[in-house]
């Protein structure tokens, strides 16, 4: 499971780089497992298939869908000298402006 400095639920609450992508992307295949888990249960259970938007599952293809960016992102976010540099969310470098700023007037 991916710790609070890694959420996915609103990206802009993350740092990330590239040497989570191997955790990123079994949470990726855990996430599509889970999917397909549930909508089989759903579909024994209630005779129906489970819809779209379905609220739990419109949560769950958010969060996949959150993942792809991510993971995308890393794969394709490289340095001239071929490293990977890290990726933020998009409010965490007005976060860190602030937090920073607040330490420089101590």
């Amino acid at each position: 499971m991916i710790d609070n400095t890694h959420r996915l639920d609103t990206e802009d609450k993350f740092a990330t780089d590239a040497s989570f992508l191997p955790e990123l992307r079994t949470q990726l295949g855990r996430t599509g497992q889970l999917i397909d888990d549930r909508r089989e249960a759903f579909s024994a259970r209630t005779g129906q298939e489970m819809s779209e938007d379905n609220v739990w599952l419109a949560g769950r293809r958010q969060e996949q869908d959150a993942l792809g960016r991510i993971i995308l992102k890393l794969e394709h976010t490289r340095l001239a000298d071929g490293t990977v540099q890290a990726v933020r969310g998009a409010g965490a470098g007005a976060r860190i402006d602030a937090i920073t700023s607040g330490q420089d007037a101590r």
